[in-house]
């Protein structure tokens, strides 16, 4: 693993080879760009990020590839390539997760169990999906005529930094199989993975102008591929202050399509009544709050205990400080290692600086924090409750390895708490009373509601958020080549 995932950072790094564009890897033209690994605060390596005129090169590239049309044109050709690409995904999964472990503190494990399973499992469903696209036929006494998906054209994709490889297959996978040529930019602070991905679609047959991966930070490429008349759709996970100006860079240039998945604050909901395993549920709300460190847009910030009975919270909130203390913090490249480091000093500054307020205005860590290495950027797993609604933990999404615990009485309040909010991207139910579920999902407004265990839906369910979670599309399921898509009639005039 090490080896191997060594010799893939030298092949990137020892010839920075920090963009990817026609012909393959090149040297960027813009400023150098230090890579810190979270784990030791170590320097990985430098590479100079892509400059505007390699912009402007790339997406003149993909427009005249595009234009071309045997790419776009031929369903059956893409969906081998895609089928070709998820297999050197899966042969690649070692180096493609140790890229992710050493750049963004990733667990190696969970890596390749699962982040690297979604990209090739992505990548074959849309193969399957477009292989079935037959179009629609109409026939009537005006005339007769079909309606028809057609590619976009140039997409641009800028991702977020807490899944680099899993992102990537969301965006790409789609994009791909719909016809059109791609724009990445993977974030500054988790780019070595995408860059490899990059090398393997050479390999598995992507034509040269269709796929390129741009290295740079938002203010430098992200902010000039909002602002490019040449992208047709620009598709963007990551914070709200940054979707919000790609949509106001659209209008200020192209009318480019915008898709945006902007985060949450989700909750897990305990309905005591209707569960019977306090143990097994704390279990499951540890691998929601706490897995990649929190560092994920559905992550369980916050738990609702709802029922009246106290022994039944004091047995739940035992289970659930002892499932906390549990858990393994160190190495991501070590086995049994449950909880890497957060992405960067700026995050876990933060982070830290969240807990303090909440715990000087009242707030209590509840578990016993465990000790996390002096290097890198660690921050541990960890229980608060009584926290303020007027604290910075409170009303915002604290990105982290940790978890608000909340009791009510009133099954009404816990809906209350999440509908009321601004985000609506995600939240889980524990209820085992079938009725009562039905209730539950029929009041709570998220994108994606999981029951009797964390999860975010399969690659063949739609994922995106309502409210301040989400503009315009979805990644995964059918929906998501309605991004990368548009829908045109041809119509046939007479008998």
């Amino acid at each position: 693993m090490t080896d191997t995932g060594a010799q893939a950072l030298a092949a990137l790094l020892d010839p920075d080879h920090g963009v990817f564009t026609t012909g393959g890897f090149a040297t960027g033209q813009g400023p150098g760009l230090d890579l810190v690994s979270p784990i030791d605060g170590e320097l990985i390596g430098t590479v100079r990020e892509a400059s505007g005129h390699q912009l402007d090169s790339a997406v003149a590239s993909a427009r005249r590839t595009f234009s071309e049309g045997s790419w776009s044109a031929d369903g059956a050709h893409r969906a081998k390539v895609l089928r070709r690409l998820a297999d050197l995904v899966v042969d690649n999964a070692e180096q493609i997760a140790y890229l992710d472990a050493i750049e963004a503190g990733k667990v190696f494990t969970d890596s390749v169990a699962e982040d690297v399973e979604d990209v090739a499992s992505n990548l074959r469903f849309f193969a399957d999906l477009i292989s079935r696209d037959d179009g629609r036929y109409l026939q009537g006494p005006e005339g007769w005529g079909w309606v028809r998906k057609i590619p976009v054209g140039v997409v641009g994709a800028v991702l977020p930094w807490n899944y680099p490889i899993a992102m990537l297959g969301w965006k790409v996978a789609p994009a791909l199989a719909a016809g059109n040529a791609m724009i990445i930019k993977p974030s500054e602070d988790s780019t070595l993975s995408a860059l490899h991905f990059a090398g393997l679609a050479q390999q598995a047959g992507v034509p040269d102008g269709i796929l390129h991966v741009l290295t740079g930070t938002g203010p430098n490429i992200g902010e000039a591929m909002g602002l490019h008349a040449g992208i047709d759709v620009l598709t963007f996970t990551g914070s709200g202050p940054v979707g919000r100006s790609f949509l106001e860079s659209s209008a200020k240039s192209n009318l480019k399509k915008v898709s945006l998945e902007l985060g949450g604050r989700a909750v897990y909901i305990v309905d005591a009544e209707h569960a019977t395993d306090f143990a097994a549920i704390a279990a499951d709300i540890a691998g929601a709050a706490f897995g990649t460190s929190g560092q994920n847009c559905t992550a369980s910030s916050r738990v609702i205990f709802v029922g009246d009975d106290d022994a039944d919270f004091q047995q739940f909130r035992e289970a659930l400080v002892a499932v906390t203390e549990g858990l393994t913090v160190g190495d991501p490249l070590v086995e049994g290692t449950d909880i890497g480091p957060v992405i960067n000093k700026k995050a876990r500054d933060r982070i830290s600086a969240w807990v303090d307020e909440a715990v000087g205005k009242g707030a209590s860590i509840i578990n016993t924090t465990a000790e996390v290495p002096s290097a890198g950027t660690w921050f541990p797993p960890t229980v608060i409750d009584g926290v303020p609604e007027d604290s910075e933990l409170g009303r915002g999404e604290i990105f982290g390895p940790l978890t608000q615990l909340l009791r009510t009485s009133s099954r009404d309040e816990a809906v209350s708490a999440i509908n009321d909010e601004a985000y609506g991207l995600a939240s889980t139910v524990w209820c085992e009373d079938l009725g009562t579920t039905k209730w539950w999902s029929n009041r709570i407004r998220v994108g994606t509601l999981a029951v009797n265990g964390y999860s975010e839906g399969t690659v063949a369910t739609p994922f995106g958020g309502l409210r301040q979670s989400g503009f315009w599309g979805r990644d995964n399921g059918p929906e998501a080549l309605e991004t990368y898509q548009e829908t045109m009639t041809v119509w046939i005039a007479g008998n």
